[in-house]
This record gives structure tokens, sequence and C-alpha cells, in this order.
């Protein structure tokens, strides 16, 4: 309770009812959706602490629980399950509902999902992995009318938000890293085509090499689905070629595809990083403990989920974007043992 002789602040309704400060702002001020839970829970708090505001249901919808609806690429890959983590908590602390929607890398299922939720009545949407193209998900935001919140991809629009980690700045400092323990024979086990932080990824490496007057030549780029199979099938590709043409190192697109890289390289009686280093991107939980430990790019995964949602509120409060129209987010390069020096002339 409050202090006897200060007036009850929002905080102190706030910590009563058990809720965050922005939580109890969208109930008493009604700036956002909250459950009806929260709503009786906070204005019980306010009303046993005296405190005084005026009650508003100027807009009825707010009386009711609030969706998001959230399109992840892959569950199966510990990277999407973090920024849905952060996603379902900052949600969970706004009463917000979370509707899951697992497209498996294919565009075609996701814009059919995108089509169907004018029936499900969503406050906002947050894309994940998202491969339509950009024209594509303007036309669905104008026609939803509610806010986009894009995660690792920039589209301008006043509807959309981008939150991004700076993917070619990383990219380019890991190639950095190879270069320096000796290594010129880099490879790229790019996602899909479709994906632009993949494309994204590459810039970087090229940028790096090219600094050395290298190429990333196109028998040294595999693309193959962003998967531990595919990863597997990509490095497999690689070794294919003959000894003196190989890679000594590889940059793969994400750690899932890196495990199935580590795997390739061991079956084909090869070691890491004796043989051949690897990178791998996202810094998922098995990463430290793969053998060897992973070097890897850390995203802040739960960050980016918890970023999404809170864009998601301030667009619904402004009705637009952010006034540069993303948030750039840094990644530090996590070095462990599957990167060392290169013992090739």
């Amino acid at each position: 309770m409050a202090d006897i002789g200060r007036r009850p602040t929002l905080a102190d309704v706030a910590k009563q009812a058990g809720v965050s400060l922005a939580s109890a702002s969208r109930v008493l001020n009604n700036t956002g959706p909250v459950s009806e839970r929260m709503r009786k829970r906070v204005e019980a708090s306010a009303a046993a602490l005296g405190y005084e505001y005026v009650p508003s249901r100027s807009v009825s919808r707010s009386a009711h629980p609030g969706a998001v609806a959230v399109f992840i690429a892959d569950i199966r890959n510990p990277f999407f399950a973090e920024v849905l983590l952060g996603i379902q908590d900052e949600a969970d602390d706004a009463g917000l509902h979370v509707l899951l929607f697992v497209t498996m890398e294919d565009p075609s299922r996701e814009q059919r999902a995108l089509a169907n939720l004018a029936d499900l009545a969503v406050d906002g949407v947050i894309l994940s992995g998202s491969r339509l193209p950009s024209p594509d998900l303007v036309q669905s935001q104008r026609r939803h009318g509610v806010p986009y919140v894009l995660l690792n991809r920039c589209i301008q629009h006043p509807g959309i938000a981008c939150i991004l980690v700076d993917l070619e700045r990383i990219a380019y400092r890991a190639t950095q890293h190879l270069l320096n323990l000796g290594h010129t024979r880099i490879a790229y086990i790019a996602g899909p085509s479709r994906s632009e932080s993949s494309l994204v990824r590459r810039r970087g490496i090229e940028r790096a090499l090219e600094e050395k007057g290298l190429t990333l030549g196109p028998e040294w780029v595999v693309a193959s689905f962003p998967n531990i199979e595919g990863g597997f099938q990509a490095m497999s590709a690689l070794l294919a070629q003959p000894e003196e043409q190989r890679p000594t190192a590889v940059i793969a697109y994400n750690d899932m595809m890196a495990l199935g890289v580590l795997e390739a390289i061991r079956t084909h009686g090869l070691q890491v990083p004796q043989h051949i280093s690897v990178v791998g991107f996202d810094d998922i939980a098995v990463a430290a403990h793969t053998n060897p430990p992973l070097t890897t790019v850390a995203q802040p995964k739960y960050k980016l989920g918890q970023l999404a949602v809170r864009t998601l509120l301030q667009m619904q409060q402004q009705q637009t974007a952010p006034a540069e129209g993303y948030i750039l987010l840094e990644s530090p390069l996590i070095v462990r043992e599957s990167t060392a020096r290169c013992v090739e002339g």
C-alpha cells in the first residue's frame, strides 16, 4: 500500500495489482488492449488505494482481450522458440493473447494465413522469418489496417515497423575473424533464396573478402533449407570438390545448419577446426555444447520478441511506425573452439 499521508501513484497501483507500470497505464488511461481479468485487478487496486482517475470506455474493444498474430518460420529452430518466448512474456504483461502461425518457410502457407486474419480481429501482426515479397506484405497490412512488426527485415511503410540485427556488419566481422586466422578459401552455406537476411549476410561476407582482394566464388555458395539436414547436404556438396579446391572455413546461415555442417565434416573423416573452421549464426543454447563448441553470432532473440510487442503497442497508440521505420540492434561474435588458424599454405 502507499505510505500514509502520501497520495497514491500509478506505480503504487501497478505494484499492488502485480502488473507492470505500462500495463496499469493502459488500463486506467484506456490506451491499449488488455484482458478483462487484468482490467478488474488494476481497477480494484486503484479503488483500494484511493487512486484518482476517470474511468473511460471510449474505445469499446479495449474492454475485451486483445490479440496479436505471430508468424514464425520454423518452431523446431530454437532461435524462433526464444523469440516467441520474448513475445509471449511481453504479451502476457500487456494482457494480449498470442495467436501462433508456423509457416515452415513456405510463402504460400504464410500468404493463406495472412489472408484469413480478417476473421480473427487481431490488434497487430508480428512476422519473424517472413518469406513473402515486400509488396505482398504492404498490401496485407493495408488490407487489415493494423500495425505490422517485421523481425530482421526492413520495409519502408508507415504501418510497418522493423526490428533489425545488423546482420551485414556482423557477417563482415565474422569473415574478418576467419581472415585474421589466415583463411582465404571461405564458403557460405546460405539460407532460402527468398530470405532477405541471407542476402544481407552474404553482402557482409563479400565486403570483407573484397577488402583483402578475395571473392566469394559461386562454387563456395550453397543454398539449402535452414535446418540440420540442409546444412549437412550443403556441406557434403562442398566436400565433394577436389581437396585443393575445398574451403578451409565455412560460415553457415544459422546454427541449425552449422550443426549439419559439423556432422558432414566428421562423416567425411575430417576434423573441426583442424581441417575446416565453422561459424554459425544465432547462438542457440546448444551452440556452446557442440563438439567442438561453435563460434557463432549471438542474436538477441528474447529481446527481439519483447521489442516486437512493445513496438506494436506504441504503434497502436501513435498509428504509425517509429520515425526511422526501424530499430537496429547489435550482436556480438562469440568465438569458441570451432574456428582456428588455417594450417594450409
